[in-house]
């Protein structure tokens, strides 16, 4: 039996998908460097999902040129913009200065900062993607 494939809502949906996945990561993080605040040389860790989200959806061609049309996979594509990435975001440690004796880089008002603005991140995705759903169920929905 052949296998079946995911079900797509379209890329709306998984772009939110993947924008409330990386804030997830990004969330554990900081929860992880905010347990750390105090043990001794510890390297604080962050997620640059945001610019990674941005890359997967490549970029579009400029509307101020005419694309050039190719027909072959020996021609050049100019002025067709940049393929989309794959999103897969990796925690990455902060190498940055040191300012406290025991030799840590987490600063906990700012790790506090970037948890409340992680947060209305992911909520804000959580709504839209919320939204995207109820606009298919009122679509999938059978009217009287």
């Amino acid at each position: 039996m052949a296998e079946i494939p995911g079900l797509s809502f379209g890329s709306t949906v998984n772009v939110l998908k993947e924008g409330l996945s990386g804030a997830g990561l990004e969330q554990t993080q900081i929860a992880n460097n905010i347990a750390n605040v105090n043990t001794p040389n510890y390297r604080r860790t962050t997620t640059d999902f945001k610019e990674l989200l941005a890359e997967s959806l490549g970029t579009p061609p400029s509307t101020t040129q005419l694309p050039m049309e190719t027909n072959s996979a020996r021609q050049f594509a100019i002025g067709d913009g940049a393929p989309p990435k794959p999103f897969d975001p990796v925690p990455i440690v902060d190498t940055g200065t040191q300012m406290r004796v025991d030799r840590s880089n987490v600063d906990i008002d700012q790790e506090m900062a970037h948890l409340s603005m992680n947060s209305g991140y992911a909520q804000d995705m959580s709504k839209l993607l919320l939204q995207q759903y109820n606009r298919y169920s009122e679509a999938i929905k059978e009217q009287p």
